[in-house]
């Protein structure tokens, strides 16, 4: 067998077996929590430390992390809850004009879970942490691959209970990261609506 064909067939192969969609979504609810009506919620930036120190990885096949991830998943998730209805979620905006007011890092208060302090600053009833592990492309010379991975709970701020959490895990080629992360985030929210009502 000569190696141009055998190079052809590897990139076949690759070919293949990068354009399958990978995914992985699930919803955990805490039914044993006493229930406590929740009205406000705020979504908090993304902890994405782990993309920032990796921000290109790879030799054949390069990893590139979106240096925004954490902000922009933020604003996904809460874009999405609002559309939801279940909840009347502050823009990150709102979020960002709030701390501001009272001098606070948003990013400490995540980090040290202020839960007591975010529920007098922002006034909701509980705030959605999450942690992204990937949030980028994955570049190879045949083909591209969006990669987006990610866990959230929903805590309530009156007694820092987790009410929810969700994990998702989806990786697509020929989409990019925002494109992905979209489409994950409103498939994961429909999907906790579903358990949640």
């Amino acid at each position: 067998m000569s190696k141009t064909y055998q190079f052809f067939v590897f990139c076949i192969c690759l070919l293949c077996v990068g354009c399958k969609t990978i995914s992985t979504c699930s919803v955990k609810i805490d039914t044993e929590m006493p229930y406590r009506d929740i009205k406000t919620l705020a979504v908090m930036h993304f902890d994405d430390k782990l993309l920032q120190e990796e921000a290109v990885t790879g030799f054949l096949l390069k990893q590139v992390a979106n240096p925004d991830a954490g902000e922009i998943l933020a604003e996904i998730m809460s874009e999405e809850l609002s559309k939801n209805g279940k909840y009347q979620v502050l823009t990150r905006a709102e979020i960002k004009n709030k701390l501001k007011e009272k001098d606070v890092r948003e990013e400490e208060m995540v980090k040290w879970r202020g839960y007591a302090a975010l529920r007098k600053i922002l006034e909701v009833d509980a705030v959605v942490i999450g942690k992204i592990d990937k949030f980028g492309l994955a570049n190879m010379t045949v083909y591209e691959r969006g990669n987006v991975s990610f866990t959230a709970e929903c805590v309530d701020t009156a007694n820092g209970k987790v009410l929810w959490s969700v994990a998702a895990d989806e990786s697509a080629a020929y989409k990019d990261e925002v494109e992905l992360a979209s489409k994950v985030v409103r498939e994961t929210v429909e999907k906790l609506k579903e358990e949640v009502d």
